[in-house]
């Protein structure tokens, strides 16, 4: 099976790291954010993949190519004009068959295998306490008959996020064609539900399906609080060399880290080439390659090749970058 995957944001809101790593390739639970994505769609038959990249768009398509056995293509959004416009961009890659639509910020647990089995188009749902934060479902039975995005009233609490199964990729993007044609926009952008409605009032049978795990990876807040979560499902794994230290699941802590009379945990993701001495560190992603020293640190992002010695608290820093006292 086929699947889209657009990435092609700048991440502003995971700033500064972003700067230097697109938002995709950030680590979380001790992988980037896409490869969770990418091995979801792999374990529900998915063997071709197209990305919609743009800001740093090279480098994911590299490391995707790189770091899974799949047939990687790409288009590139050079306009971010709505996820409609961005899915239509892969028009020339796709066939008549069906095709799934993973957004590439958010990382789901799903029954991938029942989706294809069902012969409809499919919309992923989860129920949410405010759904003026989303876009909405709204059903007749099991048949969705409108999509509403961020309703100011109550119609529906069934949030769309982020992952559609369609049974005919012609016919979405036949949909999408037209919304562009007729320039709707819904706050200045093409939306993918837009696009649907236009499939709906047309005659298409849309259902819903329930994902069960739903995590955001949007920025620093939410990403921090899925490495906890995915952590706390997949358990700990210490691959790294560990002395004299205090371990607090889960954490995972990769092959190439060296961490020597330290509490570490929990929620702590810990990359390759991380040396850490005489440090308390909690609810926190270390990037490659960082330098930690007499430091007591808890819900922080450290990108790679960061120098800390003598800090107290929250630290958010990019790539490259030293934060001593003295």
């Amino acid at each position: 099976m086929h699947a889209i995957v657009p990435v092609a944001g700048k991440g502003t809101r995971l700033r500064p790291h972003t700067y230097s790593v697109p938002k995709p390739l950030l680590p979380v639970a001790g992988k980037p954010v896409l490869g969770h994505i990418l091995e979801t769609l792999m374990e529900g038959g998915i063997s071709r993949v197209t990305l919609i990249v743009g800001y740093m768009g090279e480098e994911i398509v590299s490391w995707a190519r790189e770091s899974y056995d799949l047939e990687v293509d790409f288009a590139v959004q050079e306009v971010m004009n709505g996820l409609g416009s961005a899915i239509g961009l892969a028009e020339p890659l796709v066939d008549e068959g069906p095709v799934l639509i993973a957004l590439g910020d958010t990382i789901f647990d799903a029954n991938m295998e029942k989706i294809g089995a069902s012969g409809r188009n499919l919309i992923g749902t989860r129920k949410v306490d405010d759904p003026r934060r989303f876009g909405v479902v709204v059903e007749e039975g099991d048949r969705v008959v409108r999509l509403v995005e961020k309703p100011a009233e109550f119609v529906s609490d069934l949030a769309i996020v982020g992952l559609y199964y369609f049974r005919s990729s012609g016919r979405l993007m036949e949909a999408i064609g037209k919304l562009v044609s007729i320039g709707k926009k819904t706050r200045g952008e093409y939306q993918l539900t837009d696009a649907m409605q236009l499939m709906i009032d047309d005659g298409e049978d849309f259902g819903t399906f329930r994902i069960e795990g739903w995590f955001d990876c949007g920025k620093t807040e939410t990403l921090l609080e899925t490495n906890s979560r995915l952590l706390q499902r997949s358990g700990s794994a210490v691959l790294g060399e560990v002395t004299d230290s205090v371990i607090i699941d889960p954490v995972h802590i990769a092959e190439g880290a060296h961490i020597s009379c330290s509490v570490v945990g929990p929620g702590v993701t810990i990359r390759s080439g991380v040396t850490m001495d005489d440090c308390i560190v909690r609810q926190s992603i270390i990037g490659r390659d960082t330098t930690l020293g007499c430091s007591i640190l808890e819900s922080s992002l450290l990108g790679r090749n960061v120098e800390v010695r003598d800090q107290t608290g929250l630290l958010n820093v990019g790539d490259c970058c030293r934060v001593v006292s003295g």
